[in-house]
């Protein structure tokens, strides 16, 4: 029985992700080659731990552009039990 693929598996190749200890340059890169702003990171499993941004970079670049991009994406949480949402305004 085949499972399910990961989120970084079902990515096309024209579609890019990172991990997090990929460091802010080789996001950068990433984010030139592919014509991009915004990339998803993944984790060992496959989802979706975090978005970081090309203003992410650049806000930090001054520090370390080998800081991992762990240390500076906008992290995904857990979604609360149901869809956290509540009904919808009308």
């Amino acid at each position: 029985m085949r499972q399910k693929p990961t989120l970084a598996e079902g990515l096309s190749s024209t579609e890019v992700a990172l991990v997090p200890t990929d460091t802010l340059l080789r996001a950068l890169r990433v984010m030139e080659r592919s014509h991009t702003w915004l990339l998803p990171v993944v984790g060992e499993a496959g989802g979706l731990v975090g978005l970081i941004s090309r203003a992410h970079i650049l806000s930090a670049w001054k520090v370390d552009p080998l800081l991992p991009v762990a240390l500076v994406m906008a992290a995904c949480g857990t979604p609360p039990e149901g869809d956290g949402m509540g009904p919808m305004p009308r």
